[in-house]
């Protein structure tokens, strides 16, 4: 049997196969990488995967779409995750003077449900600038080409851009506006699959394993993921590891639904999406307490 994976740029089948959670499974595990959580939804709809792990936002539209998945595993980063930057001399040095700018992020995605929390932050929508609606991976570079006014960038892009433009202004983190959260999302049909079940329920468990092994070996990890996959500088590397803050898996709980639905209220309230969207049939109850279970075996939670 075989479990076919959405991953992104290696950021889970990388760890699980530096820490040896890979070695000696039970069954065969299929990895595709994508460059953003819309792509992994646009998987699931393909058929093309079992399970896929995306941020808050692509789980939203994947419940907002009617995609039939439902939410196993979530994680939570203490770090800033993203930054909203402005570039020097876009006369931008609070939120409130985004409006009426270019702004770039990437529709649909985490960064897009940050940048709509900063600018209700402000008092704003995305009514009050003119979106631009860039690859995730080249929010860094069209923030460089002085097009956009203001990017929404991971950590990783923020170091490179600041390197090169000192007087860049950071005006919030993802952090600062919003817990941030990562999903994990399995479809119907596998989850009725009493032995992919099964599969699903040690690959959480391995995951969770995987991530303690990134934290207890952080050298090892900054070496293989951000200088030899990521092609980073050791300096940066190790700057944007520390600046990017530990992910630790998490229960799924009533915060974590609350999370999402207002989340989904907001891109409602921006004419983005038609109508409001029902958790029910995303956070089912049984399948959520037996991947809680399971993590807890493994993180001692509660």
């Amino acid at each position: 049997m075989t479990l076919r994976i959405g991953d992104q740029q290696k950021s889970l089948e990388l760890p699980l196969q530096l820490s040896g959670q890979l070695a000696d499974l039970p069954y065969k595990v299929q990895f595709d990488q994508f460059n953003s959580g819309p792509l992994v939804d646009q998987a699931f709809s393909a058929g093309a995967v079992d399970a896929g792990f995306m941020g808050d936002t692509p789980a939203m539209f994947a419940q907002a779409s009617g995609i039939a998945v439902q939410v196993v595993t979530v994680s939570r980063t203490d770090g800033p995750y993203d930054w909203l930057v402005a570039r020097p001399g876009s006369g931008i040095h609070t939120l409130a003077d985004l409006r009426g700018k270019k702004v770039a992020t990437t529709k649909d995605t985490a960064p897009h449900g940050f940048l709509l929390r900063a600018l209700a932050k402000a008092g704003l929508s995305q009514h009050d600038i003119t979106l631009v609606d860039v690859p995730l991976l080249q929010l860094g570079n069209i923030l460089q080409s002085g097009t956009v006014d203001a990017a929404t960038v991971s950590v990783q892009q923020a170091v490179n851009y600041q390197n090169q433009n000192p007087d860049a202004v950071r005006l919030v983190s993802a952090q600062q506006i919003a817990p941030t959260y990562g999903f994990g999302l399995a479809t119907r049909t596998a989850l009725a699959d009493p032995a992919k079940l099964a599969a699903l329920e040690d690959f959480a468990r391995r995951l969770v394993l995987a991530n303690v092994w990134k934290r207890g070996h952080v050298d090892q990890w900054i070496s293989a993921y951000y200088v030899q996959y990521q092609k980073q500088t050791p300096a940066n590397a190790k700057i944007i590891y520390d600046g990017s803050g530990a992910t630790t898996y998490i229960p799924v709980d009533d915060t974590v639904r609350a999370n999402q639905q207002h989340q989904a209220d907001l891109f409602l309230q921006n004419g983005l999406i038609s109508k409001p969207v029902d958790f029910t049939a995303q956070f089912d109850p049984t399948v959520i307490g037996e991947f809680n279970k399971a993590i807890s075996a493994v993180t001692g939670q509660q």
